[in-house]
C-alpha cells in the first residue's frame, strides 16, 4: 500500500511562494494501476516526483510499503527506491552504451557481475521483443523501439513499482497504441504497481484501474473509470465512482 496523508508542497519563484500541491491525501493498492490527469501546470509531475521519492513534501506523511517514506534514514530510503523503476517521456537512454547495456545499467551499478546482468538484460530486452537491437545504440532506434529499451531497463531490477511520465506523448497514434499493450503485458506479467502520469484520456482508459484528476494542486476527483466512457467527453465525465 501507497498512502499520502494532507501532502503540501510549496516553490520559491521570484520571491513569492507558490502552492504546487494543496492537502493530498489518497491511496494506492499493491498491483494497482493508478492514473494522475489534469491540465498542464496543475502539479502532477511534482505529485509523481513524490510518489518516486525524487522530492520531500514540505507537510504530510508518505506511508511507502509499512515505511515513513519522510522520515527514515538514508540507507531505508534508498532500499526503498531500489523497489521502484522510473519511465520516462523522453526515455532518457544514455547514447554512448548500447541498447544491452542501456538495460544493463541499473544492474551494473548495483554492483551486479556483468554476466549475471547481461543475461538479465538480454532476457528482458526479449520480452519487449528487441532482442535483435541488442548492439544498437540509441541513435540508430525509433520513438517507439526506445521506448520499449527504456521499459526493459525499468523492468530489469524487478521492481515492485513502476512510475511512468506521460510515456506515449511523443510517439504517434499507433506506435503509442502499441506501448500500451506492452505495459498492459508488464502488468500481466511481472504484477507491480504502476502509477501513471498522463494528459490522453485514451491512456487513461486503455490502463487505470482508479484515476485522480488534479486542478490547481487540489484533488478534483478519484475514482474508477466507466467501462462506456466517451473518449471525447471531459475530464469530469470519466468515473463510474468517485471515492
Amino acid at each position: 500500500m501507497l498512502r499520502l496523508t494532507h501532502i503540501s508542497k510549496n516553490f520559491i519563484t521570484n520571491n513569492n511562494t507558490v502552492r504546487a500541491l494543496d492537502d493530498i491525501s489518497f491511496e494506492i493498492a499493491p498491483g494497482e494501476i493508478f492514473g494522475i490527469i489534469g491540465k498542464s501546470g496543475v502539479g502532477k509531475s511534482t505529485l509523481l516526483k513524490i510518489l518516486s521519492l525524487q522530492l520531500k513534501a514540505d507537510h504530510g506523511s508518505y506511508d511507502f510499503f509499512n515505511h515513513d517514506a519522510f522520515l527514515s534514514d538514508a540507507k531505508t530510503k534508498q532500499t526503498l527506491i531500489k523497489q521502484t523503476s522510473y519511465i520516462y517521456q523522453n526515455f532518457s537512454l544514455l547514447y554512448n552504451l548500447n541498447v544491452l547495456d542501456n538495460i544493463a545499467l541499473p544492474l551494473k551499478l548495483n554492483g551486479m557481475d556483468k554476466t549475471n546482468r547481461e543475461n538479465l538484460a538480454l532476457e528482458m530486452l526479449e520480452f519487449v521483443g528487441l532482442e535483435s537491437k541488442k548492439s544498437n545504440y540509441p541513435i540508430t532506434l525509433s520513438g517507439g523501439e526506445a521506448q520499449r529499451v527504456s521499459i526493459a531497463r525499468a523492468l530489469v531490477t524487478n521492481p515492485k513499482v513502476l512510475f511512468l511520465d506521460e510515456p506515449t506523448s511523443s510517439l504517434d497514434e499507433e506506435t503509442a497504441l502499441e506501448v500500451l499493450g506492452l505495459i498492459k503485458r508488464v502488468h500481466e506479467k511481472f504484477k507491480p504497481t504502476i502509477i501513471l502520469v498522463s494528459h490522453q484520456l485514451s491512456v487513461i482508459k486503455f490502463l487505470c484501474h482508479k484515476v485522480l484528476l488534479l486542478s490547481e494542486g487540489k484533488i478534483k476527483k478519484l475514482g474508477t473509470i466507466k467501462n462506456n466512457f466517451d473518449l471525447n467527453s471531459s475530464y469530469l465525465d470519466l468515473w463510474d465512482e468517485s471515492l
